[in-house]
C-alpha cells in the first residue's frame, strides 16, 4: 500500500525490530541510505540489522563497520532502494512490511510503501523520513546520507538532480559532512584496477547510428585481469556518456552465471526506462538496467536492436 512520508513515519514507530535489506550489487545510495536509516531507528530504541546478498563494497566499509548490528528475533523486513523483488537477492521471498524506493516501475509489494520516482537519490527520502520522525541526524548519519546522494547523482550531474537534491546536500553540509573528502573518495579518485577496467571498456566500444548508439562490454576476465571486484565499479556505467554524440549508451557486464547486466544511459527525449522495460528491467528516465539470459556479445546485439528502434522513433518525433 502506498503511503505518505508522514504515514510511514507513524507506522515505523509501532515496530521494534527491522531487517533492512539493500539490493544486490550494492551501490553508494543503497548502502548509505540503509545504514543511515538503521542508525536513525536505533537512536529511538529500535533494533536493526542491515543485510544484503552481496557484501558492502570496500570503499564504504569505513562507515558501515561503525554501525551496530543488532541481534533480531522477530524482525519486519524493510526494502531500501530496490526496484523489484529480484533486486533483493535471496530475500525476494520475504514479506516486506516497509519499502522505500525512487525508481520507476517499482514492483516490490509492501504493507507500507513510499516511492518518489526519479528523485536524485534514495537518501533524499531517508533524510525526509528521519526529519518527519524528529530523529536527530548526527554527523555519522549525515556522512552516510551525503555519500549516498553524491554517488547516485554522480556529484549532482544526473538528470534526476533537483532542487530537493541541493537542499538536502545543503542541510547535510550544515551538519558537518566533509563534502570535499566524500566526493573525492567516491567520484574522483580511481584505483589502478578501475583505470584498467575503463581501458578495457573503451577498447570494447561499438559505435553505430552515426555514433548516437554506443555499446561496451566488461567481462569477468576483465575484472580478473584488473584484479578488481565488481563492487568497485560504481559509476562505470556512465562512462559512455562522455561522448558528445551519444543518445543511447549501453554497458554490458558479464555476470558470474553467464548472463548479462545491461546498464542503459540516454539523453534527450529517449527513455532508458522504456528500453529496459522491454527486457523486464527499469529504473529512471535517463538511467535504467535490465538483465538478459545471454552472454555479453549476444546481449549487446539484442540491446542494440532494441535501441535502434528508439533512435528511429526519436528521429521521427524531432
Amino acid at each position: 500500500m502506498l503511503v505518505t512520508i508522514k504515514e510511514m513515519a507513524e507506522k515505523l514507530r509501532t515496530y521494534d525490530e527491522f531487517a533492512i535489506i539493500y539490493h544486490i550489487r550494492p551501490d553508494g545510495d543503497c548502502i548509505g541510505s540503509s545504514f543511515a536509516l538503521a542508525l536513525g531507528l536505533q537512536s529511538i530504541g529500535k533494533k536493526c540489522s542491515v543485510i544484503g546478498k552481496d557484501p558492502v563494497p570496500q570503499i564504504h566499509r569505513h562507515m558501515t563497520n561503525a554501525v551496530p548490528q543488532d541481534e533480531l528475533t522477530e524482525p519486519v523486513y524493510f526494502s531500501v532502494d530496490a526496484v523489484s523483488p529480484q533486486r533483493t537477492g535471496n530475500y525476494s521471498d520475504k514479506h516486506f512490511t516497509f519499502c522505500i524506493d525512487h525508481h520507476r516501475n517499482s514492483s516490490i509489494g509492501a504493507d507500507y510503501k513510499y516511492v518518489e520516482e526519479d528523485c536524485g537519490a534514495c537518501s533524499e527520502i531517508i533524510f525526509k523520513l528521519l526529519n518527519e520522525m524528529n530523529i536527530t541526524i548526527t554527523k555519522q548519519i549525515a556522512d552516510l546520507l551525503y555519500t549516498a546522494l553524491v554517488t547516485d547523482t554522480r556529484c549532482f550531474q544526473t538528470s534526476d538532480t533537483s532542487v530537493q537534491s541541493f537542499e538536502t546536500a545543503a542541510a547535510l553540509l550544515k551538519l558537518g559532512v566533509d563534502a570535499y573528502e566524500i566526493s573525492r573518495r567516491n567520484i574522483f579518485v580511481k584505483s589502478k584496477g578501475r583505470r584498467m577496467i575503463e581501458e578495457f571498456l573503451k577498447n570494447s566500444l561499438h559505435f553505430s547510428c552515426d555514433d548516437r548508439l554506443i555499446t561496451g562490454i566488461i567481462t569477468l576476465d576483465n575484472l580478473k585481469s584488473a584484479n578488481i571486484a565488481d563492487s568497485e565499479l560504481e559509476g562505470i556505467n556512465s562512462y559512455v556518456e562522455q561522448y558528445e554524440e551519444m543518445m543511447i549508451g549501453v554497458t554490458v557486464r558479464e555476470l558470474p552465471d553467464g548472463r548479462s547486466r545491461c546498464s542503459t544511459r540516454t539523453s534527450g527525449n529517449i527513455s532508458a526506462n522504456d528500453i529496459c522495460a522491454e527486457h523486464g528491467g527499469g529504473g529512471h528516465f535517463h538511467a535504467a538496467v535490465c538483465e538478459l539470459d545471454e552472454p555479453p556479445e549476444v546481449a549487446r546485439v539484442i540491446m542494440e536492436e532494441t535501441c535502434r528502434k528508439y533512435l528511429t522513433e526519436s528521429s521521427d518525433r524531432a
